[in-house]
Parts: C-alpha cells; sequence; structure tokens
C-alpha cells in the first residue's frame, strides 16, 4: 500500500505538466461528464496532481510531497507538523487542510478531522477526497444517514468515486434502523 500511494503521487508528480494545460474548473467538468471509470480515473489524476502541486512556489509543494511521503512512511508526527505549516503560509491552498484532516482521522480525532475538512471545502468545494472522508468518519460514528448524504453530495462532483459501492450497503442499514 505505502509503495502503492508513492508510485501513484510520484505519478501524480509526473502528470502536473498535463494538468496544468487544463483549467480545474475545465476538468471538473470532464470528470463530472465522464462516461466511464477509466476515463474518470485519468481525470481524478490530474486533479490530485493539481490539488498537491498547487503552493505559491516550489519549495512548498516539495514540502507537500515530503509530507506525504513521511505520512506514507508511518511518520504521522513529523507530516502533520509540515502540512499545518503550510496550513499557515499557504492559507488558501486546499491540501495541506486535507491532509492534517486525514491525519486526525487516523488518530481517530474525528471532530478535529470535521473541522479540517470543513476548511479544506472552504478553499476547494468541489474536494470529493474530503468529502469521501466524511462518509469514512460518519459511518464510523453510526451516522448512517449523513454518510449517505455526503456520499451523493460526493458523486455529483465525481460520480465513479469507489464510495458510491457503499450507498447500497448504507441503505441497507437505514432501513435496518427504521424498522
Amino acid at each position: 500500500m505505502k509503495i502503492k500511494f508513492l508510485g501513484i503521487f510520484l505519478f501524480l508528480i509526473f502528470i502536473n505538466s498535463y494538468a496544468c494545460s487544463d483549467s480545474l474548473n475545465t476538468l471538473f467538468l470532464k470528470l463530472k461528464n465522464a462516461e466511464n471509470s477509466s476515463e474518470a480515473t485519468k481525470v481524478e489524476n490530474k486533479i490530485w496532481a493539481h490539488w498537491i502541486n498547487n503552493g505559491t512556489n516550489k519549495e512548498n509543494n516539495l514540502k507537500m510531497y515530503n509530507g506525504i511521503k513521511m505520512l506514507n512512511n508511518g511518520d504521522i508526527f513529523n507530516a502533520l507538523q509540515i502540512f499545518l505549516d503550510l496550513c499557515v503560509v499557504e492559507p488558501n491552498w486546499a491540501e495541506p487542510y486535507n491532509k492534517v484532516a486525514t491525519i486526525k482521522f487516523l488518530q481517530k480525532d474525528y471532530r478535529g478531522s470535521i473541522n479540517y475538512i470543513k476548511l479544506t471545502l472552504e478553499k476547494e468545494k468541489r474536494h470529493f477526497g474530503a468529502l469521501s472522508g466524511l462518509v469514512q468518519i460518519n459511518l464510523s460514528l453510526g451516522k448512517f444517514e449523513e454518510a449517505l448524504k455526503n456520499i451523493n453530495e460526493a458523486l455529483k462532483i465525481h460520480p465513479f468515486l469507489e464510495i458510491r459501492k457503499l450507498k447500497p450497503i448504507l441503505l441497507e442499514k437505514i432501513n435496518k434502523l427504521k424498522i
């Protein structure tokens, strides 16, 4: 998993030049109108590349990369410090906030994670990764109706997200609770 994530990250850096050729709005339009999962994945990768490499300078983009590398290697404390620092020096960049939310989730600090997800979504309302995080938190908390709402919201942005597969399970759980 760690090696796969690092490989994906390096791929995202590689395709960043392609992502820059399309505006983020164009990429989201392409994502929403994708005809299949394969097409959506290609666009999704470009969006992630944009999000990860969207600092105001190369130094901060490198810090993001190093933070992700640390997180991937289990060095959560140092990764968190990098992402928190990036939140301060790059207050308009959504991805450091999203990474803090991820770490807070891993630490089972769901309230902290939700707070950082909200900050992420303030900066990038189409952040399907942050919305997917809300799904996971609400599942962990047994808030199935909220999780379903989060899935539906995320699927409006990215119709081929893997979390779509949770909808039937959530609907079943919700129906059982109503009985």
